[in-house]
């Protein structure tokens, strides 16, 4: 298949950029932190670890998926691999969704190995491992699929830098749609309010991923929350994916 091909050459070209440092990195912090914090209350201290780490592995997920999924596509067109690759029997929607399906599974797996060092130190920590911890870091890998769906529709179309500029600042209103809905209410004004409500429909909430304050105290998730909130991760997506297959078809590559 075009799109399993196109998506393990993505994950070779990323694994040539050494990611999985960052994991080391990330194992690093989290191991200093959990010592910096041994001078607070055991209670106190397990659950900031929890909160720190849950954190911590949907940030460095997005940190990726910009620095990685952004220049990709342009280095490709750069150095003559896009024209190479179109004249194959692949079409553009499968190298969008090619590219897209390799961004997301390395991205994944770089998060599910941060995802078991932080387990570690959890353990280590004496922390419980509750399943809401886990529904915590399932759904950040859906969020990050979402953000990189984000970018592939800004990469269809425009630079590196525009790309990751939009993507970066979509994840940070994503995670204040709530508070875009409670702006708008403060209008008076029509038009202001008609802005700020379609503003809060259109970005992606990615408020709803974050079940942080479950995992770390242990509240129970309304009933099927995490199905619902992964349909409307994967819907969001699927229509960007749509949109970028449809800009990057009619767009000429030189």
């Amino acid at each position: 298949m075009p799109i399993y091909t196109l998506a393990k050459y993505t994950i070779k070209g990323y694994i040539k950029e050494r990611i999985l440092l960052v994991v080391l990195i990330f194992g690093f912090v989290l191991m200093a932190a959990s010592y910096v914090l041994s001078p607070l209350a055991v209670g106190a201290q397990r659950k900031i670890v929890v909160d720190i780490g849950l954190a911590a592995i949907p940030l460095f997920g997005v940190l990726l998926i910009v620095l990685l999924g952004a220049g990709s596509f342009y280095q490709e067109k750069e150095h003559g691999i896009l024209n190479g690759l179109l004249v194959k029997p692949i079409t553009r929607a499968d190298f969008v969704l090619g590219k897209y399906a390799g961004t997301v599974l390395t991205v994944a797996l770089v998060m599910v190995l941060m995802a078991g060092v932080h387990l570690f130190v959890m353990w280590l920590g004496g922390a419980s491992l509750t399943a809401n911890v886990f529904w915590a870091i399932y759904l950040s890998v859906v969020e990050i699929a979402v953000v990189a769906a984000v970018l592939t529709f800004f990469s269809s179309f425009t630079s590196p830098v525009l790309a990751s500029f939009f993507t970066i600042c979509t994840a940070v209103s994503g995670h204040l749609s709530n508070d875009l809905l409670d702006f708008a209410d403060r209008f008076s004004q029509a038009v202001p309010r008609f802005f700020a409500k379609t503003a809060y429909y259109v970005l992606p909430n990615l408020g709803l991923f974050n079940v942080r304050q479950e995992a770390v105290h242990d509240l129970p998730l309304p009933e099927g929350f995490v199905g619902a909130v992964t349909a409307y991760g994967l819907f969001y997506a699927a229509v960007l994916l749509f949109l970028a297959a449809l800009i990057f078809r009619a767009k000429e590559i030189h």
